[in-house]
């Protein structure tokens, strides 16, 4: 019961802090900040960044959510291993067999090529990095999006300014008016540099704190996984084959 309440934190963590960045957002939209920064933005680009920090935000808690029990699970299972509860251990193997998320098809596949393998080959390099390739390969694609978002920004600065030097070239004279209206237009490209600059880096700063997050258990999933290994035996693959069997 314990280790189920441990397990659980790996997501109420993450919770936490997904409420927190709510609340925020909250408190700078009751300032008016949320609202002069998107519709300053004329670009439009900070909002996109939003869009698709929250997507993301969201993906990543999806994943903890299942893999908190994935965590517990292969812990019960190199628990079993090591107390010689052979049966119990199958059951942990059964239990990712039968699930229907992915992460957990992965070690099942892993834990079943491994049982199947001889002794001489359950140390297979080639087994272990396309375990470890399936099992980070959302990380990679989070990566990618912590990357983007910080580009975007970027675009978005550079945006900025191409509108401040269009508002400049179109200076003829010394009008006030006129200069009164290149201001403005100076002052909306600036208003979309410094915006798209900030959303960007603020939004990659928050969305790699919680794919380094994720990517912790992920990358301890893996190596309790390789360290099951040594535990695998004849014995082991004739249980697992009977119970499947009965199944």
């Amino acid at each position: 019961m314990l280790k189920k309440h441990i397990s659980d934190l790996i997501f109420i963590k993450w919770f936490l802090f997904f409420i927190s960045l709510i609340i925020a957002l909250l408190i700078m939209h009751q300032l008016g900040f949320l609202t002069l920064m998107l519709f300053n933005d004329i670009s439009h680009i900070s909002s996109l960044i939003i869009f698709i920090f929250f997507i993301f935000t969201l993906k990543v808690g999806m994943e903890l959510f299942f893999i908190k029990d994935r965590y517990l699970n292969i812990e019960l299972f190199l628990e079993n291993l090591s107390s010689n509860s052979k049966k119990d251990a199958v059951k942990n193997i059964l239990y990712f067999e039968k699930s229907n998320h992915d992460g957990d098809i992965i070690i099942a596949k892993y834990i079943k090529s491994i049982i199947t393998l001889n002794s001489n080959s359950r140390e297979s390099k080639e087994v272990r990095n396309s375990f470890e390739n399936d099992l980070t390969a959302k990380l990679e694609t989070g990566w990618f999006v912590v990357d983007l978002l910080l580009k975007l920004g970027l675009v978005g600065t550079v945006i900025g300014f191409i509108i401040m030097l269009s508002a400049i070239t179109e200076i003829e004279n010394f009008d006030f008016t006129l200069m009164n209206t290149l201001l403005q237009n100076m002052s909306d490209g600036m208003k979309v540099a410094l915006y798209t600059t900030l959303t960007g880096l603020v939004t990659s700063i928050l969305l790699s704190m919680q794919y380094k997050y994720l990517e912790t258990f992920v990358y301890k999933i893996f190596h309790i996984c390789n360290i099951c290994i040594p535990f695998f035996d004849d014995e082991l693959k004739k249980i697992y084959e009977d119970e499947k069997k009965i199944f």
